[in-house]
């Protein structure tokens, strides 16, 4: 199951969020972990993309 991240837009809290590819299609929303607040959107921080230059 893919594990996507939430910041809050009132408190700044960074949270993951483990849900199918389902709810993720259907817009469920989380509510923040720290203060509770709905007003969260998803998060995209930083990514490490390993790929190979061989091609063989």
């Amino acid at each position: 199951m893919p594990v996507y991240e939430y910041i809050c837009k009132e408190c700044g809290s960074i949270m993951e969020v483990r849900e199918t590819l389902a709810e993720k299609e259907e817009g469920k929303t989380y509510p923040c972990q720290s203060c509770g607040s709905k007003n969260t959107v998803q998060y995209f921080g930083n990514m490490i993309v390993i790929a190979s230059t061989h091609l063989h």
